[in-house]
C-alpha cells in the first residue's frame, strides 16, 4: 500500500490479523483505542482482528507498506469506519 505525503489510509479494520512492515516513509499508526504508534523504514507492526486503526504518513515521502492478511476469505477484506 502506498500512502501519499500528508495523507492516511481512513480508519478501517480486517476480519484476521495483519502483519507488515514499512518499507518506505515514516506514519503514525492511530488505534481507536487511544494507542499511536510512530512506525519508521524498515518497522515492522502486527494488527490484531477486528481493531479499528488509521495509517496516516507523516514523513516527507510517499509511504509504502507491505502488508500480509489472514482473514476469513467469506468476508469483506476492508471494513471502513467514517
Amino acid at each position: 500500500m502506498e500512502i501519499p505525503r500528508g495523507k492516511e489510509s481512513g480508519r478501517h479494520s480486517h476480519p484476521g490479523v495483519e502483519v507488515g512492515y514499512i518499507v518506505r516513509g515514516d506514519v503514525l499508526m492511530v488505534f481507536d483505542d487511544g494507542n499511536v504508534l510512530r512506525l519508521r523504514t524498515g518497522d515492522p507492526f502486527f494488527i490484531p482482528s477486528g481493531v479499528i486503526h488509521n495509517a496516516r504518513n507523516v514523513g516527507s515521502v510517499t509511504t509504502m507498506m507491505l502488508s500480509t492478511y489472514v482473514v476469513d476469505e467469506t468476508k469483506p477484506l476492508v471494513t471502513t469506519y467514517e
